[in-house]
């Protein structure tokens, strides 16, 4: 089981690495790098105006670290055939699960430990932390982590999922609880603590697979759960052939349907908005990249960065948003209709630059209410505009011509 183990892990870390190289390109490096630098700045002056320790330091402080302890889940690296080829050494699959968690407990760790370090600078100067309480509180990630990740290792041998209220209180209520008493009485309350719920949801893990056998239809439905966000993610860069989306009825689309339909006489319009209503795999990408751009432009406050970071995810939209020109190319029904490549290019178009105008008013509105600046709404809107025209004008008819010659 622990060459099994290392054998997957190193397809799995070479298939990570494939996708990190578009991930990691030298545009968004360079985007990444003025991201990190302006929100490092904003934060560094926030911490400047905070005077001393007041009511709402705690309050936030704790919410963070709740947050903090859930990032990172159990990775098995599961595939759909394992209970088929490895049902008859069963028993022995607990040590490569064993690894499989000790695995996800470091990589949960360096993340931990990376976000606490952020937090680091808000506990010494708006709760008047000390480095040794700091160091303490600092110590109970792990070990809350290490329980939470039995806790999903015991779930699998249980062929369950834990239940709304069981995961609220032991992933939320518990960790909150400690959180709790380590500000407001005593840090080492919060390290006790810890430690308690660590060793009783280890001991139960430790009684329960040997009782119960393993429910490979659960753990390999986590699994998939589990890779199909971190597809997603990488698909936002590049085509990742992993990923499927999936058809969804959406009655409350119709509206915008029924809309496209009478202002336009293109075929191909009503097409496109129909895959955009329906797949996952572009609504889905266009709502989150949208939403994900509001939400960075309420929070910055500097005018350059903010433009800047527009101008970016207009142009991830309309990026991930290119292959829905091609969405219908296997439809054979699609090459009988007696239409030119021209109609079909106008009606990408068509939709292209409501999308974009929609998404620029968003931001607009973002920026300009948040702030309550009507330059910088103004000055948002313009750019965005101008940037739609120069994607429509001069980079869609250059890709366009890629993808169809």
């Amino acid at each position: 089981m622990t060459s099994l183990w290392k054998k997957r892990q190193r397809a799995h870390f070479l298939e990570m690495l494939k996708y990190l190289r578009y991930v990691l390109n030298d545009h968004f490096v360079i985007a990444l790098l003025f991201l990190v630098g302006g929100l490092g700045y904003g934060y560094s002056n926030f911490l400047k105006t905070i005077d001393g320790p007041s009511w709402w330091s705690a309050p936030v402080v704790i919410l963070c670290l709740a947050v903090l302890v859930q990032l990172g889940s159990l990775a098995t690296l599961f595939q759909k055939a394992d209970p088929v080829f490895l049902l008859p050494r069963e028993h022995d699959m607990h040590g490569y699960l064993k690894q499989a968690l000790f695995h996800s407990w470091l990589f949960s760790f360096c993340v931990e430990i990376l976000g606490f370090a952020i937090l680091y600078p808000f506990l010494s100067i708006a709760v008047h932390f000390l480095t040794f309480q700091v160091i303490v509180l600092g110590l109970s990630f792990p070990i809350l982590k290490l329980g939470s990740l039995f806790l999903a290792l015991n779930q699998l041998y249980r062929n369950s999922r834990s239940n709304q209220w069981h995961t609220l209180v032991l992933n939320w209520g518990l960790p909150i609880l400690w959180f709790v008493g380590g500000l407001y009485l005593n840090v080492w309350i919060t390290l006790i603590g810890a430690v308690i719920q660590c060793l009783v949801e280890i001991l139960y893990e430790a009684k329960q697979w040997q009782l119960y056998s393993l429910g490979w239809r659960l753990a390999i439905q986590i699994e998939d759960q589990r890779m199909l966000r971190i597809y997603r993610f990488f698909n936002l860069f590049t085509d990742v052939p992993n990923i499927r989306g999936t058809v969804h009825r959406r009655k409350y689309f119709d509206g915008i349907l029924k809309w496209a339909d009478r202002n336009t006489s293109n075929p191909y319009v009503y097409l496109f908005m129909r895959a955009l209503a329906r797949s996952t795999e572009y609504s889905g990408m266009y709502f989150r990249l949208t939403l994900l751009g509001m939400v960075l432009l309420i929070f910055i406050s500097n005018l350059y960065l903010s433009l800047f970071l527009q101008i970016l995810f207009v142009y991830l939209i309309s990026f991930q948003l290119l292959p829905l020109l091609i969405n219908y190319e296997e439809n054979v029904f699609t090459h009988l209709y007696p239409i030119q490549k021209s109609i079909q290019v106008a009606g990408f178009n068509w939709v292209m630059v409501r999308l974009l105008l929609a998404t620029v008013v968003l931001f607009g509105l973002a920026a300009g209410i948040a702030h309550a600046s009507v330059l910088q709404g103004v000055v948002s809107l313009m750019i965005g505009f101008i940037e739609s025209w120069m994607l429509l004008k001069l980079y869609f008819p250059t890709r366009i011509k890629k993808m169809t010659s």
